[in-house]
């Protein structure tokens, strides 16, 4: 609020906040849960403050908002998870990342030998993928820096270590993002509202990048190259 009482010359004509109590209930909790919903009502409270900061100083007709979630949330717990050390040998490998979905790099042999070992398993609840083979709609083939063999674990499952297991499963998560963005679950929340926007208009689905050109428009910036198009700006502007 302090920035809003800056004379006009001097008050920033864009300014950013970011509330993680939600994530941190819905990861702790599960996304159904009291604490989760606790959560919503205090980020729903610290807008109300910053709605009425802004009314209060005859900026609230005036400032345009836009209010977003970056990810969804789904249920999971210790009773759904698949251990890496089922699907390889740890030492012949190099673990990436774990979670929703996983990463691994083969010390020894090739990609696709340590990819068609771990499907051979057949195990429940997981997909493997080639980094080429990811679907195109993910847009998780095209760096280095992407493992060369993609674990993808079904809604509500993890990919886990049994390092430390017991003690860990103890206070595992209850909930979890990083799964399919198709899933309704893992839809996000967009709001628009203020002068720059239309009134009364509700959009499709789009994906979250699409963001960086609608700010970019309602600035008058050039935006920089981006993977993004103008479909949200055409349809979220006010004419």
């Amino acid at each position: 609020m302090k920035w809003f009482d800056l004379p006009a010359a001097e008050r920033p004509r864009f300014i950013t906040l970011y509330f993680d109590n939600v994530d941190r209930a819905g990861h702790k909790s599960g996304p159904d849960a009291p604490e989760t919903a606790a959560a919503v009502n205090e980020a729903d409270a610290a807008i109300g403050r910053l709605l009425a900061g802004l009314a209060a100083r005859g900026l609230r007709k005036t400032a345009s908002l836009v209010i977003v979630a970056d990810h969804g949330m789904t249920p999971c717990g210790p009773d759904r998870v698949i251990f890496v050390e089922d699907l390889v040998n740890p030492f012949e490998v190099t673990v990436d990342s774990l979670g929703a979905n996983g990463g691994l790099r083969p010390k020894t042999g090739t990609a696709a030998e340590l990819a068609e070992r771990i499907r051979a398993k057949n195990v429940p609840h997981l997909q493997v993928f080639l980094r080429e083979e990811t679907p195109a709609r993910f847009h998780y083939r095209d760096n280095p820096r992407i493992p060369p063999v993609v674990l993808i674990a079904d809604e509500g499952w993890n990919i886990e270590s049994k390092l430390n297991w017991p003690s860990r499963a103890v206070t595992y998560i209850r909930g979890q993002h990083g799964y399919d963005p198709a899933l309704p679950d893992m839809g996000a929340l967009f709001l628009a509202i203020g002068p720059a926007f239309q009134r009364g208009v509700e959009i499709d689905d789009f994906e979250n990048i699409e963001i960086y050109n609608l700010l970019c428009a309602v600035l008058v910036v050039k935006p920089a190259p981006n993977n993004g198009d103008q479909r949200l700006v055409r349809e979220a502007l006010a004419r």
